[in-house]
């Protein structure tokens, strides 16, 4: 994998896809080769010197077997390769490299009402709910917002490799309900949010299920209120954000998760009796494996969504 490559290490045989080829001239006015090589774990340059030219036979989108030389020039690794035929066996798709995609969903518990100030109360009621006729309802809403709320559990799934971590703030050891996640239990918020951002840093594109609107600004001002430093650029992070409730809106209204899971025939998270408005009291009742577990498949189910959407749209 172009990613595990070392200095000085000798390639045989290695297999990668020629996404781009040039041919060039040295300052000293002699012709090679560059070409952009790629395979799922990224690209990499690679040149062809005027000396190998008969031995390689090279063409754009197509895979080559090489032998050649790993380098380093300007601080970035390149491929000198020595000799190359072209691979008419391989699939072109599966050398084409993957831009690292992390699905993930949070679940927020929230204080008690009676917890708040009396402005706070005020604020909740009559500012942040004030479209909530019915007001004892409104005074259980503490959780969805950051200022009154906190993070208890994150499901993250690594589309790539299709596997899943959840992260849950817990007393001890959870068994997953999936045999493709793992679960990481952690003593507090501050701590939770760390391990996400370890985790999250090393991806480019972030899928969600209504993220514009919850899941990321929940997330940056929990991570700031906690002093956590968010390890990404804002703005870099919000081009490379697919939020797949707006991209199924209808009338400039979403649809919810488990409706959608529905009609696409994939796997409801809620189809286990649990939703969102239970976390508060089952995170109270010390439940946590039921929370691990309801964010999983969340996490799973918007997973699935985003293949379906990929797969069937430009």
């Amino acid at each position: 994998m172009i990613k595990d490559l070392q200095t000085n290490e000798f390639l045989n045989q290695a297999n990668f896809l020629v996404k781009r080829l040039d041919k060039k001239m040295t300052s000293k006015g002699s012709p090679f080769y560059e070409a952009i090589l790629s395979d799922r774990s990224g690209e990499i340059v690679a040149r062809i010197w005027e000396n190998n030219f008969q031995a390689c036979e090279i063409k754009e989108n197509t895979v080559i077997s090489l032998e050649g030389t790993v380098q380093e020039y300007k601080n970035k690794k390149n491929i000198i390769i020595e000799s190359c035929k072209v691979d008419a066996s391989k699939n072109t798709k599966s050398y084409v490299a993957c831009i690292p995609t992390l699905v993930f969903d949070l679940e927020t518990i929230g204080k008690d009402f009676e917890e708040l100030d009396l402005v706070e109360q005020d604020y909740l009621l009559n500012n942040l709910e004030k479209n909530e006729e019915d007001k004892e309802k409104a005074k259980t809403k503490t959780g969805l917002y950051s200022v009154f709320g906190s993070i208890c559990a994150a499901g993250l799934f690594d589309v790539d490799l299709e596997k899943g971590t959840t992260i849950i703030i817990g007393d001890k050891e959870i068994e997953p309900e999936k045999d493709n996640f793992s679960y990481i239990v952690v003593k507090n918020e501050k701590e939770l949010i760390e391990k996400f951002w370890e985790i999250a840093k090393e991806y480019t594109n972030f899928v969600t299920y209504n993220g514009n609107n919850f899941d990321f600004p929940y997330l940056i001002n929990r991570s700031i209120i906690n002093r956590v430093k968010v390890p990404i650029n804002y703005q870099k992070y919000l081009n490379h954000f697919i939020d797949l409730m707006d991209k199924f809106k209808q009338n400039n209204r979403g649809f919810k998760l488990e409706i959608l899971a529905k009609a696409m025939g994939i796997e409801n998270p809620k189809e286990e009796g649990i939703s969102g408005g239970d976390v508060n009291g089952l995170f109270k009742t010390k439940k946590y494996k039921l929370i691990a577990d309801y964010v999983s498949r969340d996490a799973y189910s918007t997973y699935l969504l985003y293949q379906i959407y990929k797969e069937n749209t430009l």
